[in-house]
This record gives C-alpha cells, structure tokens and sequence, in this order.
C-alpha cells in the first residue's frame, strides 16, 4: 500500500510504460499479464481499443461507459513496436493508443486514418501545444487526438548542487564542467534531439537543416565529456541519484516524488529556462478497424472528457490534453505538479517530441550513435 501523503498521488509522469505498468499494483490496477486478447467488456460496446494495460479501466472513459453499459473490448501491446507490427498485419482494432512520435510513421505504413474535427466533442478545448502538433494532421483533418502527457526535466542534488547555480543554468546543468563525471542522461534519441534542440532554440525537429544537426551533435558531443553515464534504467537513475554518483540528471518528475519520499535532496525543475521537454500520447483511428464509428468518436470524446481527465491526473500523475480538466483538479495536486499556472503558456514553452519522417529519424539515430561512440 502507498503510503505517501495523500496530497500527492503516485507520479508516473516519465515515458517509461513498463515502469508503469509495474508499478500499477499499488493503485489495484494492474493487470495479470498483457496478452493481445478480447476483454469480456465485448457486449458493452462496438469498437476494440488497443492500448497499453492500465489504460482501459472505465474511469478513464466514463461517457463511454454510461451510454454503453461498459467498455469496449480492448486488446493490449507492450511497447509501440509491437502495436505497429500487429497493426500492418491486420490486426482487427478501431482505436489505438500510440504516442505522439509515432504518428507520421503509422499514418505512412497507413494504418491510421484521418478524423473529423466536427466529431470531437472537445477538440477546441484541447490544449493547443499538443493538438496542433506537426505531423498529427493531414489537410486539416487529424490523425491524432492528445490524452495523456507528461515532462521531462533537470533533476539535481540540492544538497551537493549549489540551488541558484542550478536555477541560473537550468538545462545547461546538465552539462556544466563542474559537475563532470557526476551527470546522467537518458540513453534515448528522443531526448538527445529534445535536449540539443532547448539548449539551441530550435524549436521544430521535424523541421532542420544538415548544418543544424551537425550543431546537435556540437552539444551533445560536449555533453558527453561530463557524462557519467547514459542511463537505460530510471531504476538506475533513481539509485544513482540516491547514492550521489549522480548530482544532476536527465529525468522525470516520478523518481523524484520517490526520492523526496524517501528523505533525499532531490529537486526537480518544473519549468527551467527554455521549457520543459514534453511528451504527449493519444487516440488514432486504425485503418483495420471493422467496429461502429460512432462508437469510436464516442470513446475518444470520453477519453478526452475532464471528467476522465481528472481521474488521470489525480490517481495517474499525468497531465491531461483537455484544459477545462484543470478547473475540476485538487488545487494542492497542481501545485505539487508545477501545473497550477495557465497550462497554454506551460506548454507553449515547451519542447515537445515530435514525429519525424523516415529520413530525418535515420539522421537523428545516425548523429545520436556517432555522438556516443565518439565517431
């Protein structure tokens, strides 16, 4: 049983899903095992969603649930490889749950289609940071409806790491010649690029040129001469930080809830200089699906309800696409989330990750291996 202070509920706000998902059982949610099979759900409702195992319980859908009787029959994937893969093979679902940078690639091997604005009951209410992201449209139709999105950030010793030195550098911390050989960063493309591009300015990475790229690789190759390490774990990370031989670190805020809890001193920037680095996942509509439509639009709107999006982020830690949420949220749950401010501005300085074209993610996987090898 958790036993935090309830003012703070469990943070899971990384985008690490099988963390996650472990960590589920503390809520009583968490499924036995992820197989790709029906729910006996089936009679409540017309489409089958496919998702990640936690994401299917009614209260994250409740509308749907009062005009159905239930929930729609749902399918689980372990990770967005797998998602992909059953996907261009037929398998048989309406709606999926895939995140943001996976959007242009889905919406390419055509298995995603486009929707219709007018049938999105909360489309305008949606923040537009992550509605509007490039890529998740196609002639002003999109394929992609924003749920669930969390930060990514500085997290640093506030007992080893001077305080206003670590405000005044914000992401540069994360490579700052005095802390060399005490650094963490995620072993992760995504957040290689997303990094590179804060300490920038850039502020679209589907949108570069070579020579700016080849800058990325400037400051990542800098940042890696004060690397301890790249991590692959948060476990890692977490104990890294707990024991010292990490002082600042490449991280998500749910580590450090887990660490504060424990007696560390361990500070998290919720909005450093640049913005945060922000992820965001949502529903697409398959192009396999053989399901009632209208089902379909019915279990996005739920999902996309503030009635559902309090839920998420009261009992997930997540933050929700629906603005109106914000209002319906315990206000001390905000303000432990950095979320209390105008969530539009919190996002608009952000930089989310995004989802590239074939090519240029082969240029990105290409400059981020050179990086680490030293190439």
């Amino acid at each position: 049983m958790d036993t935090r202070d309830t003012r703070r509920p469990p943070r899971f706000s990384g985008f690490d899903r099988r963390a996650f998902n472990a960590r589920l059982s503390s809520l009583g949610l968490a499924m036995a095992a992820l197989p790709v099979v029906p729910t006996a759900a089936r009679a409540a409702g017309e489409v089958t969603y496919f998702t990640w195992a936690g994401y299917e319980i009614p209260e994250l859908h409740p509308g749907y649930v009062e005009k159905y009787g239930g929930s729609p029959e749902t399918a689980f994937f372990a990770d967005e490889e797998e998602a992909f893969a059953k996907l261009r093979a037929g398998f048989n679902a309406d709606i999926a749950h895939p995140c943001s940078t996976n959007i242009a690639r889905w919406h390419d091997a055509e298995i995603i289609r486009p929707m219709d604005p007018a049938r999105l009951a909360y489309w305008d209410d949606l923040v537009p940071a992550l509605r509007d992201l490039p890529g998740a449209s196609v002639d002003g139709r999109p394929l992609f409806v924003p749920n669930d999105w969390g930060s990514h950030s500085v997290a640093y010793r506030a007992d080893l790491v001077d305080p206003a030195h670590a405000d005044a550098l914000g992401w540069r911390l994360l490579m700052d010649e005095s802390l060399t050989g005490r650094i963490g960063m995620w072993d992760s493309v995504e957040a290689a690029v997303a990094y590179a591009a804060v300490i920038l300015g850039i502020e679209d990475t589907t949108s570069v040129t070579d020579r700016q790229i080849e800058e990325m690789k400037g400051v990542l190759s800098e940042q890696k001469e004060r690397l301890r390490t790249y991590w692959t774990s948060e476990t890692d990370a977490e104990a890294m930080l707990a024991s010292g031989e990490l002082e600042a670190c490449y991280l998500w805020s749910a580590p450090v809830y887990r660490l504060q809890d424990q007696g560390v001193a361990v500070e998290y920037m919720s909005n450093p200089a640049g913005g945060i680095i922000s992820w965001v996942c949502g529903l697409v509509m398959t192009s396999t699906g053989e399901g009632d439509e209208q089902a379909a639009y019915d279990f996005i709107n739920a999902w996309n309800s503030p009635e559902a999006g309090k839920f998420l982020v009261e009992v997930y830690g997540y933050g929700h696409a629906n603005r109106l949420t914000y209002d319906r949220v315990d206000p001390a749950i905000l303000e432990s989330m950095g979320l209390s401010g105008d969530i539009d501005e919190y996002l608009a300085n952000s930089t989310p990750y995004r989802s590239w074209d074939a090519d240029l993610l082969v240029k990105y996987v290409t400059m981020f291996e050179e990086v680490k090898t030293g190439a």
